[in-house]
């Protein structure tokens, strides 16, 4: 959804374990297995995409799932080469989380 030049980036867009059908956007080998809205808010704001986070949101075709959304400045890119930063982004994170965890 574009919007004043705002995109709508659903978490399930770049979750792993959703199909396509669920709302996955990315190749199961770019997505991120579950990721968070504070996650894609994070990576989104790491990115400078301005992101403004609606967390208790639900994808209008699983109203039942409150997964959240981050709506994006688009700028002159591209929806897939948002949906491949931030889900690059969020694993860069999870890795450094990860290694700082362990030492």
């Amino acid at each position: 959804m574009k919007q004043n030049g705002k995109m709508v980036v659903w978490s399930a867009a770049l979750d792993s374990t959703k199909s396509r059908s669920q709302g996955r956007s990315l190749a199961k080998s770019q997505a991120v297995q579950a990721p968070r809205v504070d996650e894609l808010e994070a990576a989104a704001r790491n990115l400078s995409y301005d992101p403004e986070a609606s967390p208790r949101s639900a994808l209008p075709s699983h109203w039942w799932e409150k997964s959240g959304y981050v709506m994006v400045k688009r700028g002159d890119k591209t929806r897939s080469k948002i949906l491949k930063d931030l889900a690059a982004e969020i694993q860069r994170t999870r890795r450094a989380k990860q290694q700082t965890s362990s030492n």
